[in-house]
């Protein structure tokens, strides 16, 4: 396991994009259109560049699998941040969608504990040919590694059931459920809170 770096963009772009076009959350983010492979390589980005400032991306050792995952209050946004909100709106979301992306953006971090004082686990995913040979393991051990050390619990939504029913098995609870009716979802807010005291 290692720390992602700028020089690792490509790579955690690849795997977090090709997750994409199964996750009803991500698709009822970006415009609907021709250039949504686009897009989601450029949500994919804005990912990758505001998790590497907060320091919480890790990739497998066979470069398969990607973990994001960071104390949510650990960094004050800047303008570099405000501006890859910008890029994002633009590139992915489309101008139209801003109004209700940010009414949904707002509600999900109301769910959340306002103190910061957790580990967030914004995305999880592993390529296609590191399916099975431990990659997901080996990163799902290091994010309850960081948890344990820092006596953090962490916090996730997915609006995948099959994610969720894993997220169950490794000790997570839903603590809240949005039945988000606009977009046809519905979103787990899941946690583990067995590394705190």
């Amino acid at each position: 396991m290692q720390r992602a770096t700028k020089a690792d963009e490509g790579v955690v772009i690849d795997i977090i994009a090709d997750s994409f076009p199964t996750n009803p959350s991500v698709l009822s983010v970006i415009k609907n259109d021709h250039k949504e492979p686009q897009r989601m390589r450029a949500l994919a980005r804005f990912v990758f560049r505001t998790s590497l400032r907060k320091n919480g991306i890790f990739l497998s050792s066979d470069r398969q699998g990607v973990a994001v995952c960071y104390q949510l209050n650990n960094h004050k946004d800047t303008l570099i941040d405000y501006w890859n909100q910008a890029v994002l709106a633009f590139s992915a979301i489309g101008i139209e969608r801003i109004g209700k992306v940010l009414r949904r953006d707002i509600y999900v971090k109301k769910k959340r504990p306002a103190d910061g004082r957790y580990l967030y686990f914004w995305f999880f995913g592993v390529s296609q040919e590191g399916k099975g040979k431990g990659a997901a393991y080996e990163l799902q051990k290091h994010v309850f590694g960081m948890a344990e050390s820092q006596q953090l619990p962490i916090y996730l939504e997915t609006s995948i059931a099959k994610n969720k029913r894993v997220y169950e098995r490794y000790g997570f609870e839903v603590y809240h459920t949005w039945d988000y009716k606009s977009e046809g979802i519905t979103l787990w807010f899941m946690r583990n809170m067995k590394f705190t005291h």
